[in-house]
C-alpha cells in the first residue's frame, strides 16, 4: 500500500511578509537575472572602500571614477595626521613601522600587536651595542662583556702584586742583591722576540776581575768617616803615649836611672801597652762601624721587602676592588637597562589597549547595522502569529518499474539465492 505524504505550510500576514520581505532586502538583494543589487551582506564589514582622488581634485569612493597617474595606477589619496586627505606620502600619517596609511572610509583596523617602543628599542641597543647605520659610528658599546677590560686591569694588577711578593721572599745578602738588566733577544728557531733577565757586571780596570753590580749592601751604609775618626783616635792615643814617655824620662832622670836598663825596660812596655791600645781601639771602631752599617743594610733590606709585600696586598687589594667595579658597573648598566625596558613596556601595553579598544569600537561601528537587523527580526519573532494553514495528501501510485525489480528479487529484503546483492536491504517508494 503507497504511504500518504502530508505538507504543512505556515504563511505570514501581508504585513509581517512586507516587513520580512523589505528586512532581508536589506541585507541581500538580487535582480530578476539573478545578480547581486546591494545589501549588507554583499560586502564585508571589515573591509573599509578607498578614498581615490578626482580628475578635478574631489575625492570619491568609486573606483571608475578615480584620476590615474602617470603610469595608469589610480591614484588613493593618504590619512594625515590630522585626519586629512593628501597624495603626498611624505606628509602622510604613518603605522608603527613607519608605512604611511591610506585613507579609507568604514573599515575595521586589522588585528596588530604593538611592536617594541622607542624606550625598548634604546634599552636593547644599550644592552647588545649599536652603530650608526650611515656613518658607523659607535653610539652605544653594549653591556655584555662590559666588565672585560675591568678584569684584564684587575688581572694585571694581580701579577704586579704576585712579582712584588716574589721578590719581597729573597734571602738577605751582606754584599747586596744583584743587579738584572732586561735583555730582548730573538729566538733563533721560532722567531720570536723574548725577554731575559741578565746580571749586571764591572770589570776591574787595573786587575780585569769581572763581579757583579750590586746594590743594599752593607758598604752603601758604611760611614765614609769610620777611617777619620780611627786615625784621629790611634793619633790621640800615640800622643798620649808620647806624654806619658816623657813624663817616665823625667820621672827616672829624677831618680838617677835615666838611660840604664831601667829606663829601656820602662819604655818597651810603654810601647807595647800603646800598641796594644792602637790595635785595640781600631779594631773596635771598625767592628762598630762594620756592625752599624750590616745593621743598617739589613734594616733596609727588610724594609724594602715589608714595602714590596705591602705594595703586593695594595695591589691584590687594588684588583680585587677594580674587578667588582667592573662588575658592579655593568649590573648597574643592567638595571638601568631593564627600567629603561620595563618603561617601554608600559608604554607599549597602553598603546596596545588603546590600539584594541579603537579597534573593537571599530568593529561595533561596522557590524552596527547587522545588529539593527537582529534587533528587527526580533521584532518580529515577537509578533502574534495568526497564519493560515495549508495542508496537501498526495498518494502515489505503484510504479512499474518497481514491480519488475522485486520480481527479479534484486532489492527485495528477503534472503535467499535470488537475491543477487544478499543483505544489501530493500528499496521502499
Amino acid at each position: 500500500m503507497a504511504e500518504q505524504v502530508v505538507k504543512t505550510m505556515e504563511l505570514l500576514p501581508d504585513y509581517q511578509e512586507e516587513f520580512l520581505k523589505n528586512l532581508l532586502a536589506n541585507i541581500f538583494q538580487t535582480d530578476e537575472d539573478g545578480n547581486i543589487i546591494g545589501g549588507l551582506a554583499t560586502e564585508s564589514p571589515l573591509y573599509g572602500k578607498p578614498v581615490y582622488q578626482m580628475e578635478g581634485g574631489g575625492t570619491t569612493l568609486d573606483p571608475t571614477m578615480a584620476a590615474l597617474d602617470l603610469d595608469g595606477n589610480k591614484i588613493q589619496f593618504y590619512e594625515t595626521p590630522e585626519g586629512e586627505f593628501t597624495t603626498d606620502a611624505s606628509l602622510a600619517a604613518t603605522d608603527q613601522y613607519g608605512e604611511p596609511i591610506f585613507a579609507v572610509e568604514g573599515g575595521v583596523a586589522p588585528p596588530e600587536a604593538i611592536g617594541f617602543t622607542d624606550a625598548q628599542v634604546d634599552a636593547i641597543r644599550r644592552l647588545t651595542g649599536y652603530k650608526d647605520p650611515v656613518t658607523g659610528e659607535v653610539i652605544y658599546e653594549g653591556l655584555m662583556g662590559a666588565y672585560e677590560p675591568y678584569l684584564d686591569e684587575s688581572l694585571d694588577m694581580f701579577r704586579k702584586s704576585a712579582d712584588l711578593a716574589e721578590s719581597s721572599t729573597g734571602r738577605y745578602d751582606p754584599l747586596g742583591e744583584i743587579v738584572y738588566d732586561t735583555v730582548t733577544e730573538t729566538d733563533p728557531v721560532t722567531g720570536e722576540t723574548i725577554e731575559k733577565q741578565v746580571a749586571r757586571t764591572v770589570t776591574d780596570p787595573e786587575t780585569g776581575e769581572v763581579s757583579y753590580v750590586r746594590e743594599g749592601g752593607y758598604e752603601a751604609f758604611y760611614n765614609p768617616f769610620v777611617e777619620d775618626v780611627v786615625d784621629t783616635t790611634l793619633a790621640d792615643i800615640k800622643r798620649q803615649g808620647e806624654i806619658e814617655r816623657s813624663r817616665l824620662g823625667s820621672q827616672l832622670v829624677s831618680s838617677g836611672a835615666f838611660g840604664g836598663s831601667r829606663q829601656a825596660i820602662a819604655e818597651q812596655e810603654l810601647a807595647r801597652n800603646v800598641g796594644e791600645q792602637v790595635a785595640k781601639t781600631g779594631s773596635e771602631l771598625r767592628s762598630a762601624a762594620f756592625t752599624g752599617a750590616l745593621d743598617a743594610s739589613m734594616n733596609a733590606f727588610e724594609n724594602q721587602q715589608k714595602r714590596g709585600i705591602d705594595a703586593a696586598t695594595m695591589f691584590s687589594q687594588l684588583g680585587t676592588g677594580i674587578g667588582a667595579l667592573g662588575e658592579a658597573a655593568q649590573q648597574l648598566g643592567f638595571q638601568d637597562v631593564n627600567a629603561l625596558f620595563n618603561t617601554g613596556r608600559l608604554e607599549q601595553e597602553q598603546l596596545q589597549k588603546e590600539y584594541d579598544a579603537q579597534r573593537a569600537a571599530q568593529l561595533e561601528e561596522a557590524y552596527e547595522p547587522f545588529a539593527r537587523f537582529a534587533y528587527m527580526r526580533d521584532i518580529l519573532s515577537g509578533v502574534p502569529v495568526s497564519g493560515t494553514g495549508i495542508s496537501a495528501v498526495g498518494i502515489p501510485e505503484s510504479s512499474s518499474f518497481n514491480n519488475v525489480l522485486t520480481g527479479a528479487n534484486v532489492y527485495s529484503s528477503s534472503q535467499g539465492d535470488g537475491n543477487i546483492f544478499g543483505k544489501l536491504g530493500g528499496l521502499k517508494t
